[in-house]
């Protein structure tokens, strides 16, 4: 299939196969190591580097990680160390897109033909149907890092103060069920409230709503409404138009297989999207004050993954746009503020007409958070027998073991992929948060992940960057040259 194929990766040859297999084989134990991890979440960095040496001291085998920058895009390294002398056993693949370009090239093992390892065959059958990194069939290809989802992060004490209010839940109730129209207009007036001039009264969920009379030394810390990570492309070219695309998809499967039929369904939600992210970016906070587009809101320097972490935890902003992964940073710069922290759906102004997908609506989608599977520890179908023993048994150790299980659920602050959100709880705000959306029902998924792999970041993210992010004002005419853009995309990409 033409559209799966990534226009960066050139590791499907036969002759890159060969060289990957030679050095796979030959090189883990005499490089001073029984396995190598490959690990695409750069904020767990310590916590993977911990558990490995906590495998080794449980099992004698030798665990080398590698792990990305946090907020980084891991096709790069990626590539990097898939062409190096000693290959990873244990690497990423993110959703099924990404499974098919690895899957050219001969590198994924299909746990279904998966030998001599019982306790490692019963840990992938597990996996819900639902959860399996699969292209149909019976086949099954990777275990699940955990489960992620993002949305709005808020301080809950920064937005009681915000409000004048006892009763937070109640506001956080009232955010969730209004409409895109009420959350302009309460973004509207928090802006002007924090910016010291007069703000007027509004709606949220057809509730009257006034802001608090005095500020308090929490919220006269506010420089503005939304930390913006200008120079990371994936959180608006990926995540954030992901939240349109579910308008137009039913499952992950039907993004993958679009025809260009398909595609020009989401034209629609691409302008609500590009409608959102104007309204968005123009209040935004800085680390000195207010922030506006321009250069410098695209500068790694100033609007950087790190830096949106720090004015949102130090209670600069009122919302940071991100997902549970981010806790750990967040924590890092402020365990109080990271012990009340809860997620606010991302709306954007969808209408019935741009609602071609079953099983949501305009009410749905305003009141939801995108919940998935980000990342798979997938198996090197290249490297030795005896190295792929090795990796599986330290993914049941991970998986199945207290030890392990604490590394996911107390050091990583992950969600385990097969928690049962009516019973389960995990040691962080966020992570809660997700479970009482998740038994809500109040999700959506992952459709960006089945787009051609240059279509969101690389494509969409850079004309943003490029062209829309350094422009003071943008236009309605703005926002259908981007969702044309989109849907052009994406059909030249289906045809190449």
């Amino acid at each position: 299939m033409k559209k799966m194929k990534n226009v960066n990766m050139m590791l499907a040859g036969v002759a890159v196969g060969l060289i990957a297999l030679m050095g796979c084989s030959k090189g883990a134990a005499d490089s001073g190591y029984d396995i190598y991890l490959f690990n695409a979440k750069g904020e767990n960095a310590a916590q993977v580097d911990a558990m490995a040496k906590a495998y080794q001291e449980a099992a004698g085998v030798r665990v080398k990680t590698f792990s990305i920058g946090a907020g980084a895009e891991q096709s790069a390294p990626m590539n990097t160390e898939m062409n190096s002398k000693n290959m990873p056993t244990i690497f990423s693949v993110q959703g099924i897109n990404n499974l098919a370009m690895w899957l050219e090239g001969g590198y994924v093992q299909d746990f279904a033909l998966v030998e001599n390892n019982a306790a490692f065959s019963k840990l992938a059958a597990d996996i819900a149907p639902d959860l399996r990194l699969t292209l149909g069939g019976t086949t099954n290809y990777g275990i699940p890092y955990n489960l992620e989802g993002y949305g709005y992060i808020v301080d809950t004490k920064m937005l009681a103060e915000l409000f004048g209010s006892a009763d937070v839940k109640a506001v956080i109730e009232d955010i969730k069920g209004a409409t895109y129209d009420e959350w302009e207009g309460f973004v509207t007036e928090a802006d002007k409230w924090i910016n010291n001039a007069p703000a007027a009264a509004f709606t949220l969920n057809g509730k009257p709503y006034t802001l608090a009379a005095a500020k308090t030394a929490l919220t006269g810390n506010l420089n503005g409404v939304i930390a913006f990570m200008g120079s990371q492309r994936w959180t608006y070219g990926d995540h954030l138009v992901n939240v349109a695309l579910n308008a137009a998809f039913t499952t992950i499967n039907d993004s993958l297989n679009a025809t260009e039929a398909d595609v020009r369904r989401i034209r629609g939600p691409l302008a609500a999207y590009a409608k959102a992210l104007d309204f968005k970016t123009r209040h935004l906070a800085g680390k000195n004050g207010p922030a506006k587009r321009g250069q410098d809101l695209v500068s790694d320097a100033n609007f950087g993954y790190d830096q949106a972490v720090q004015v949102f935890a130090e209670g600069k902003a009122l919302f940071l746009k991100q997902g549970n992964w981010a806790y750990n940073n967040i924590l890092t710069v402020s365990r109080e503020v990271a012990e009340r922290l809860y997620f606010l759906p991302v709306k954007m102004p969808i209408t019935a007409a741009d609602i071609t997908a079953q099983g949501v609506s305009v009410e749905k989608m305003a009141r939801s958070i995108p919940v998935f599977v980000p990342n798979y520890y997938t198996v090197n179908a290249l490297c030795s027998e005896e190295e792929k023993q090795k990796a599986y048994d330290f993914l049941v150790w991970m998986n199945t073991s207290p030890e392990g299980q604490r590394f996911i659920i107390e050091d990583m602050a992950f969600i385990p992929y097969n928690a049962d959100a009516a019973v389960t709880t995990v040691p962080n705000s966020l992570g809660n948060s997700i479970l009482e959306y998740i038994k809500e029902g109040d999700t959506i998924g992952d459709r960006w992940h089945g787009a051609p792999s240059p279509w969101a970041g690389d494509g969409l993210g850079a004309l943003l960057m490029e062209q829309y992010l350094i422009k003071p004002e943008w236009s309605p005419g703005d926002y259908e040259t981007i969702a044309d853009f989109g849907v052009n995309r994406w059909i030249e990409l289906l045809n190449q």
